[in-house]
């Protein structure tokens, strides 16, 4: 059987010892410099602040309104600072026009008795006006507002409740003796 014999490099001299050691020693340093130097956390996770904001809105709202009508309402990210005027105003998705019948979202149609129109403040009826005196937002979907109408110069107050149903497209408003559908125009 024939002797193994001993690796040589290039120039045909044995490797030394001290050579290998070194090389393992610097491999040894290298690595330890990608580690970090420290304990990994990998639970920790940096989040954007405006994103940590819209989380927080929507588990806010999941928690108040359940994830149903979260989802078929979305949530407003924007928090505004409060005042007289903000508190009386419709939110975003009750605004526009609403009509109770088929050619009542024809705006041509000059003659639309159940067409009405919801500002931020106010709500425009076929012959009526009615301004916001206060509003309570129960949830996103609803809102009680108590309202002054005025018509023919006689003006009266009266409480009502706006509700949005079926994904926003339906808004039903109700008072102590009738209830009202209407579907956006």
């Amino acid at each position: 059987m024939p002797a193994i014999s001993p690796v040589r490099s290039r120039h045909g001299a044995a490797p030394r010892r001290g050579a290998a050691r070194r090389l393992v020693v610097v491999a040894a340093i290298l690595l330890a410099g990608c580690s970090g130097g420290g304990e990994a956390d990998y639970n920790r996770v940096d989040v954007p602040e405006r994103e940590a904001e819209a989380q927080a809105a929507i588990e806010q709202s999941v928690a108040q309104n359940g994830a149903a009508r979260t989802a078929l309402s979305g949530v407003p990210i924007a928090r505004v600072s409060p005042n007289a005027a903000r508190d009386r105003a419709f939110p975003t998705e009750f605004l526009g026009y609403w009509g109770a019948g088929d050619n009542d979202c024809e705006l041509a149609n000059t003659e639309a008795t159940g067409r009405i129109n919801v500002d931020a403040d106010t709500i425009r009826f076929y012959q009526a006006r009615a301004r916001v005196q206060r509003m309570e937002r129960h949830t996103a979907q609803e809102v009680a507002v108590d309202l002054r109408f005025s018509r023919d110069g006689r003006t009266f107050e009266r409480r009502e409740i706006y509700r949005l149903d079926a994904g926003g497209t339906v808004l039903v408003r109700s008072d102590p003796s009738a209830t009202q559908r209407y579907r956006r125009c």
